[in-house]
C-alpha cells in the first residue's frame, strides 16, 4: 500500500494539480484535505506588468530636466547681457554675433564655477538635478568641471577670436579671405556636429551621458 502523501509540503499550483487529477471516490479523505489547504492559502498574485506612468522615474532619468535647466540658465544670461550692454552704454542686438560670443564665453566659465563649486548651474539647481562624480557619485571637483566643459569653452574661445578676426578684416579690407570664410564654415559644421553628438549620445545610454560628461567622467542625476 503507498504512503499518503504530505500534502501540506505541497505548493499551490501542487495543490491544485492534486486536486485535478486525484480520484475523488477512491480517496475522500485525501481530497477533503487538499480542498482544505487550498482554502487556507493564498493563491499567489499573477505578475503584473506595471503601466510606464506608475512605474518610479529613475534618477538618471535626467533628459527632459537638463534641457528646461539649459533654457532657465540662457534666460538668465540674456538678462546678464542685457544688464552689462546698459552698464557700458552698448546697444543690445540679438544678432550681434561679437556680443553673443562674450555672452557664449561668459556662461561656458559660469558653468564651470557652479559646476566645481556646487555641481550645479542656477537652471539645475531649479529643476533638482545636479552633476556628480561617475565611479563614486559624490560631488566633484573644478578641475572635473573645467575637464568636462573643455570641448565647450574651447569651442567659444575660438567662436569669440574668430567674430574678432572676422570683424577686424572688414574693418581693414571690407571683405574676408577665402580661407578665413572656409574656416568660419568649417567651424559652423564641428560645432553643429558636436552639439548633436551630444544630443544623440544621451539618447543611447541609461545614465543619459552627454559626451561631455564621459569626458569629465561625471553623471547628471534627479536630487
Amino acid at each position: 500500500m503507498f504512503d499518503k502523501p504530505d500534502f501540506s509540503s505541497y505548493s499551490y499550483s501542487d495543490l491544485l494539480d492534486a486536486k485535478e487529477h486525484i480520484d475523488k471516490e477512491a480517496y475522500p479523505e485525501r481530497y477533503a484535505e487538499i480542498v482544505n489547504l487550498l482554502q487556507t492559502r493564498v493563491q499567489p498574485a499573477e505578475p503584473r506588468e506595471v503601466p510606464e506612468e506608475e512605474r518610479p522615474i529613475s534618477k538618471y532619468s535626467t533628459f527632459w530636466p537638463r534641457f528646461f535647466a539649459a533654457m532657465l540658465d540662457g534666460l538668465v544670461f540674456f538678462v546678464v547681457l542685457y544688464v552689462q550692454c546698459l552698464i557700458f552704454g552698448i546697444e543690445y542686438d540679438a544678432n550681434d554675433n561679437f556680443l553673443q560670443a562674450v555672452n557664449g564665453l561668459q556662461f561656458a566659465i559660469y558653468a564651470i564655477l557652479m559646476h566645481g563649486f556646487f555641481g550645479q548651474t542656477l537652471g539645475k539647481m531649479a529643476m533638482g538635478v545636479k552633476v556628480l562624480n561617475h565611479d563614486t557619485e559624490t560631488k566633484i571637483n573644478l578641475t572635473q568641471a573645467l575637464r568636462r566643459e573643455s570641448v565647450n569653452l574651447g569651442l567659444n574661445i575660438v567662436w569669440f577670436f574668430l567674430i574678432l578676426t572676422v570683424g577686424g578684416s572688414f574693418e581693414l579690407h571690407g571683405d574676408i579671405s577665402e580661407n578665413l570664410a572656409l574656416l568660419v564654415l568649417g567651424f559652423g559644421v564641428f560645432a553643429f556636429v558636436w552639439a548633436v553628438s551630444e544630443f544623440v549620445t544621451m539618447l543611447f545610454n541609461d545614465k543619459r551621458r552627454a559626451i561631455h560628461d564621459f569626458i569629465g567622467k561625471t553623471v547628471v542625476v534627479r536630487i
